[in-house]
């Protein structure tokens, strides 16, 4: 506890202040009484020393190293027994004291030592065991409160009463979504100067920060949270630039209470999110009929009419083991920054994969291009990423076709192209599809008689894609237009067919395709 609270105590009325009353706000954590010359090797962090004072009357520049060691080590003050060898502080030591704000106290000349040790460690223990059934009353009502499940305004406002100071609780963005009654006013304009003025980096915000706002000092504190980019913020006005341990342990006890109550909203969101993925899932899977959809759709007031492109973000090495933390982080980014610029893109996961319906009216490459630069300067991810997305946007109904295209345009992407867009296959890609024993076997046998007859083979491709012009045939060929006629004949002998068939001819240009 401080050493102006101790000395406060009626018991202790009689103790004066010598020098040094810059430093009453220091922590005494111990007293003790030391009469050798010495002392310096004695000295604690927070030690109140209480001595007659008789080495300095031999030695005065051990008090003046005294004063000196204790402010090195942190300690509480010196108290020193008036009229027992000291009558007065010489003026250097007074400045001395001032200078380091190391105080010096006069203890009264008709106490033993003993005495004054005794009601300064009295006042103490008295103090603490107060504090103690305090502390021990406030973490009771605040889990008390915790387990009505109030408001967070009812929360904030007894957390206030508590501390006694106001307090706004800030969501992972810097907004302040809640304050206690006194500061309700504040918080839009909280909020504009934390996202705006402050040049906090909220999202990676980890530590206690201090800013100064509307003329007051604010403590920024992080919020537990299982995980960190759902962590929420506590913002305390600071009344004392030294808080007392009591004052410590008090927020201490708010803190934990506000990161139970976070915790569990935490909790209810990602069951919100696990039940949004599996019904996104059963369409799908087309487990859902329409008007159970749209029964769902409009629960969770989105409009069944509304049109989305859908977009896959899924780990480049799709046949790894990837540790489910990674897939969280992704996802908690993800939705982190769709929050922060407020747009209008639903998430949801499928096995390895984040999905994203995009509402129509975003540029979605623009949208894609953005997230996917915010993602690579995160090093919280350790695996490299890509993004397909659907060509044409459709209904929540039209899921599956959606998610079709957004899946094959990311078979497409790469480590140089990690954003593809779907593209549907012309016929040359549809035919590479085919297994090769199969388009081995169809082209045998549609043109198994000439495949070794380069001449004749060159002939039947021309005349093709061409369109059967003999003429432009023979021109491309350089021969004469008989030498195609006679040509055309025996390749319609060789193979057995008529090539003014259109079914033949289908055949025979799927053929040479599959060549």
């Amino acid at each position: 506890m401080k050493l102006i609270d101790i000395l406060k105590h009626p018991s202790l009325h009689s103790i004066q202040v010598a020098a040094g009353a810059n430093g009453l706000s220091r922590n005494v954590t111990q007293v003790g009484m030391i009469d050798a010359p010495d002392i310096n090797d004695f000295l604690f962090e927070g030690q109140l020393l209480v001595t007659s004072g008789f080495h300095f009357t031999k030695n005065s520049h051990l008090l003046h190293d005294l004063i000196i060691g204790m402010h090195d080590i942190n300690a509480s003050g010196i108290a020193i027994k008036l009229d027992r060898y000291i009558y007065e502080l010489p003026t250097d030591i007074i400045i001395l004291a001032d200078k380091l704000a190391i105080p010096i106290l006069w203890t009264p000349a008709d106490d033993f030592l003993s005495l004054t040790v005794k009601r300064l460690t009295a006042v103490i223990l008295e103090t603490q065991n107060t504090e103690l059934r305090q502390i021990i009353a406030i973490n009771q009502q605040l889990s008390n409160l915790n387990a009505q499940n109030i408001t967070y305004q009812h929360l904030l406002d007894q957390s206030a009463k508590v501390l006694k100071t106001p307090l706004a609780l800030l969501d992972s963005h810097f907004t302040a979504l809640y304050a206690s009654s006194e500061w309700v006013a504040q918080r839009e304009f909280l909020t504009h100067y934390l996202r705006h003025e402050s040049d906090i980096d909220y999202l990676n915000l980890s530590a206690p920060t201090r800013i100064a706002f509307n003329h007051q000092i604010i403590d920024i504190l992080p919020i537990f949270s299982a995980l960190n980019e759902n962590k929420a913020f506590a913002a305390f006005v600071v009344n004392e630039s030294e808080p007392s341990d009591f004052q410590m342990l008090r927020q201490q006890q708010v803190m934990n209470t506000l990161g139970l109550a976070n915790s569990r909203t935490d909790l209810l969101n990602e069951t919100d999110f696990r039940n949004r993925s599996g019904f996104f899932l059963n369409v799908m899977q087309g487990g859902l009929s329409d008007s159970a959809i749209d029964n769902y759709l409009h629960d969770e007031s989105i409009d069944n009419k509304q049109c989305f492109r859908v977009a896959i973000i899924d780990f480049v090495q799709q046949n790894t083991i990837i540790e489910s933390h990674q897939f969280e982080i992704r996802q908690q980014l993800t939705r982190w920054f769709i929050s922060e610029h407020h747009l209008p893109v639903l998430t949801f996961s499928h096995s390895q994969q984040l999905v994203l319906l995009i509402n129509e009216d975003i540029d979605t490459r623009q949208f894609l291009n953005q997230l996917f630069q915010f993602l690579n300067t995160q090093k919280k991810l350790n695996y490299p990423f890509t993004m397909g997305f659907s060509r044409i946007s459709k209904s929540v109904h039209k899921l599956s076709e959606l998610y079709d295209q957004a899946n094959n345009a990311l078979k497409l992407t790469s480590n140089q192209h990690p954003i593809m867009r779907f593209r549907p296959k012309n016929a040359q890609e549809l035919l590479d599809l085919l297994p090769k024993q199969e388009s081995d076997v169809f082209v045998e046998k549609t043109l198994g008689s000439i495949l070794k007859n380069t001449e004749l083979l060159e002939t039947l491709k021309s005349y093709v894609f061409l369109h059967q012009n003999v003429t432009a045939v023979a021109t491309a060929l350089f021969v004469h237009r008989n030498t195609i006629n006679y040509r055309l004949k025996r390749i319609s002998d060789l193979l057995g067919v008529d090539l003014e068939m259109p079914d033949v001819l289908v055949d025979i240009q799927l053929a040479l395709l599959l060549i």
